[in-house]
């Protein structure tokens, strides 16, 4: 029996050694398995930082491309917005209410416009100036200054069409009544605005 033990020993002891040695590959080939999957994981995760740089860059490229065209819109906007409250300003008042807000409006999307293109610039490694604001002045003086146009237009178009029939009727007087010195006839009366 003491033989039997002593020639099993060692096969036990070989087995368990190469079932050791066994797993110790599998385990490094698991551990080997493992890098290659973190490796491969970091590439796609630096493969998908690059796309998504690239679609950042190319998205800030087409705002900063299209700024000056959406600059332009903007402030024909604000101008459009002006124009109209000073025309309804003078015609009706509940409508230049909705065109001063209008125009409050075209220039807060002005100023944002700026701003937006100021927030991706960095994107493209440029440098942007802060937005200009463009508001328009308080209602009250917007009205006024409205009202105040308007009005020098209206005196405008009446000292011409005075002047425009005085002008003929002087000439169609053959001069009568003007003085001996004066050749001309004043195109404008010299009356004070």
């Amino acid at each position: 029996m003491d033989g039997r033990q002593g020639s099993g020993g060692p096969s036990d002891l070989e087995r368990e050694l190469r079932e050791a040695e066994e797993a110790q590959a599998e385990a490094e080939a698991a551990a080997q398995r493992a890098a290659t999957a973190r490796a491969e994981a970091d590439e796609a995760r630096r493969r998908a930082r690059e796309e998504q740089e690239t679609q950042r860059r190319v998205w800030a490229q087409g705002i900063v491309d299209s700024y000056d065209a959406d600059l332009g819109a903007a402030e024909s906007a604000i101008r459009d917005a002006s124009e109209h409250f000073a025309e309804a300003a003078a015609t009706d008042l509940p409508a230049a209410v909705a065109a001063y807000l209008a125009w409050v409006e075209a220039s807060h999307r002005h100023y944002a416009l700026q701003a937006r293109v100021a927030s991706v610039a960095p994107v493209l490694d440029l440098e942007a100036t802060p937005g200009e604001r463009l508001s328009p002045p308080p209602f009250s003086q917007a009205l006024d200054a409205a009202l105040d146009r308007r009005g020098a237009a209206i005196s405008a178009r009446i000292l011409d069409e005075t002047a425009a029939q005085l002008a003929a009727q002087l000439d169609a007087g053959g001069g009568a009544g003007a003085s001996a010195g004066s050749d001309a006839v004043p195109t404008r009366i010299p009356i004070s605005r």
